[in-house]
């Protein structure tokens, strides 16, 4: 257990009302031990393949994924994540590290002067790219939100049937006995409603954008339903006959990285749930050290029309390169984004009405000075660490609106507190339009938000709150299982 920390349960059922499991379940541990790379290939060339088969960007995660006998061997690490390297390989990472690495990630990497497009570019644009990279004005309208969908999904089709299919070989370079994706599984939504997602993400931060406008601007505010800002568009739905709920979420972090294998003993392709392990900085009941899956959080938005499917958001600070709305086209891994069977956690409390328009009226002020920071300084990823990972940017919003967060590990730091803070200084005097009491609420938030980089008896407390509320309640992962029974 203490190396393989992605073991898995063999009596875990994904949902009580239907104990039946559909998805054969492997873990990372067993993939790796029992395909051809235990005989065909030691553990440096299996780094140095990974390096060849799974971008840079998402390396970090799947290094800290890895058991610790297939991570402690060098490889061919650009010459900034060596030292990272090193770390990872002989232990587990913790929110110190976290918050060091997200620091001087900033100051190692050398920036690209001019580098567009910046996260406020991203954060603003108002077109779409479809999946040959061309670029199409955002409607706005519903109807024309519509019709583009259709457009999208039909001409997107067409090109498919053009495509040749991939042979496992060309999947991955190790050979087809594990592929970097789960193979196989579904997507939770319609190909109509994930474009749908795609294109309102976009539209609430274009509209989230206009806050930076000022008066004398000479660019015309986005409108979308005749609206320039996300709590009108959403008063507009509920008009309309639209249910529209937001809550805070946690989930297992899989980075976007999924992983499978196909085991000829069950003739069909099995998945390898993913997950960061990480030290938590708390000690449990058993004088250890208790240790965690590091969770993906956001602030998840559900607008539902009278007919049809629900168009599904969610909010944080990502590594896309900006602070803002994303669409929430996940694929269905139920031993991770089951959002109705435990595997995702949610915050008791649902933002409607009042305290939805304040959370999304947040959102806005946050992607300006969030973004305006990280474009202002060339911040590498968007900022995404130094001025807050998701699970930061997401406790901002609950600790503005309710006073308190559920959410853990907290790592933003008290410099980049202070610098967000004198850029929201510096945007109001630019003449900066924030909406409602955002402004006070968020000032607030970063100064009272808790952080867990070292905790007191007087901290202590709340911190494990914030753990093992963040962890899911029902999951194949003996890990998360175990850190349940270790608590206090």
């Amino acid at each position: 257990m203490d190396d393989d920390l992605l073991g898995l349960s063999q009596n875990w059922v994904q949902s009580v009302d239907d104990p039946s499991a559909p998805y054969c379940l492997v873990s990372l541990e067993e993939a790796l031990e029992n395909s051809s790379l235990k005989r065909g290939i030691n553990r440096r060339d299996f780094l140095a393949e990974l390096l060849k088969d799974v971008h840079h960007q998402r390396l970090i995660p799947l290094l800290a994924m890895l058991p610790r006998g297939w991570r402690q061997s060098p490889a061919a690490l650009p010459q900034y994540l060596r030292g990272l390297g090193t770390l990872l390989g002989d232990g587990l990472i913790s929110p110190l590290m976290l918050a060091a690495f997200a620091d001087d990630l900033q100051h190692l990497v050398p920036s690209k002067r001019g580098e567009s497009p910046t996260a406020v570019d991203r954060w603003g644009q108002r077109f779409f790219q479809d999946f040959k990279g061309s670029r199409s004005k955002l409607p706005i309208q519903l109807d024309a939100l519509h019709i583009q969908c259709i457009e999208f999904q039909h001409a997107e089709q067409n090109e498919s049937k053009t495509r040749s299919r991939f042979t496992l070989r060309e999947l991955t370079s190790l050979g087809g006995e594990i592929i970097w994706s789960n193979h196989g599984l579904s997507y939770l939504q319609s190909e109509d409603a994930r474009h749908r997602n795609q294109l309102m993400a976009q539209i609430f931060n274009a509209l989230g954008s206009n806050v930076l406008l000022t008066q004398n601007s000479n660019i015309n505010p986005f409108r979308f339903e005749g609206q320039s800002s996300g709590k009108d568009l959403i008063a507009t739905l509920n008009a309309r006959g639209w249910t529209c709920v937001a809550k805070v979420r946690t989930s297992v972090a899989s980075f976007g990285l999924g992983a499978s294998t196909y085991v000829e003993n069950y003739n069909q392709w099995c998945q390898i749930p993913l997950g960061v392990p990480y030290r938590t900085g708390l000690q449990g009941k058993h004088q250890n050290e208790m240790k965690a899956l590091l969770p993906h959080a956001c602030l998840e938005m559900e607008l539902t029309p009278p007919e049809g499917e629900s168009v599904l958001l969610q909010y944080y600070q990502g590594t896309e390169g900006l602070n803002g709305w994303a669409a929430m086209n996940d694929l269905d891994r139920p031993w991770q984004n089951g959002r109705f069977n435990g595997t995702v956690c949610y915050s008791e409390r649902s933002f409607t009405g009042e305290e939805l328009a304040a959370a999304v009226d947040l959102c806005e002020l946050m992607g300006a000075v969030h973004n305006t920071e990280s474009s202002l300084t060339r911040l590498h990823l968007g900022g995404y660490g130094a001025i807050g990972f998701c699970i930061d940017s997401t406790a901002l919003i609950e600790q503005a609106i309710t006073g308190r967060t559920r959410l853990f590990p907290l790592t933003l730091g008290g410099l980049w507190r202070e610098k967000l803070n004198k850029q929201l200084n510096h945007l109001l005097e630019k003449n900066l339009r924030p909406h409602g009491d955002s402004v006070e609420r968020y000032r607030i938030a970063l100064e009272s938000m808790p952080q867990d980089l070292f905790h007191n008896s007087e901290t202590r407390e709340d911190a494990e709150r914030r753990l093992f509320a963040s962890q899911p309640a029902n999951t194949p992962f003996l890990l998360i299982q175990d850190l349940k029974q270790d608590r206090n």
